[in-house]
């Protein structure tokens, strides 16, 4: 069955039927289940909210399929634990990400990521620059090598960084060659 979750930002209204969502979470989910006790960047469709973006977020487990959760770093009020619906998760960013095998690409997930999951398969290895929903170090990634494609998932990196951005927030794709 389709592990699947509407991300209300992008697709209101939300359908009643889950498994028939435009966007597959099983991707990210299975990366971030490789990530416990790592601490990554996380970035999400809404930004705005404390520890999203530049959080040093440290994962620690994922909760009823959907939901990571994990901790904050900081003093205070800013050291917490925060949970993340994985729906909304547009892409994590860490060195620890370098060898994280991304998941197999299958066909369980018949949405948007499809069809942009192919078109990397088609251009990994070439350099580009990314666009994606999200704001600061997860909008407009320039000069990035498309390193891996997976199921709804591609890893990008520079010589000092490494992104795994759920393919269904890329909202474009620069500087390929055909």
């Amino acid at each position: 069955m389709k592990k699947c979750c509407c991300a209300p930002v992008r697709h209101k209204p939300i359908p009643p039927q889950r498994d028939e969502c435009p966007c597959c979470v099983e991707g990210m989910k299975e990366v971030l289940a490789q990530l416990n006790g790592k601490k990554v960047d996380v970035a999400m469709l809404d930004q705005t909210g404390p520890g999203q973006g530049n959080n040093n977020f440290t994962v620690s487990e994922i909760v009823n399929d959907l939901i990571v959760t994990g901790t904050i770093p900081g003093s205070g009020q800013n050291k917490r634990s925060a949970a993340f619906s994985i729906c909304n998760v547009v892409g994590v960013r860490g060195n620890v990400l370098k060898d994280i095998p991304l998941p197999a690409i299958d066909e369980t997930c018949d949405c948007c990521e499809r069809s942009i999951t192919s078109f990397l398969q088609r251009i990994q290895g070439q350099t580009v620059d990314v666009d994606t929903l999200a704001t600061g170090q997860f909008n407009n990634i320039q000069n990035v090598t498309i390193d891996a494609v997976g199921k709804g998932t591609v890893r990008l990196t520079t010589m000092n960084n490494t992104w795994i951005i759920n393919s269904c927030f890329i909202s474009g794709i620069f500087g390929f060659t055909r």
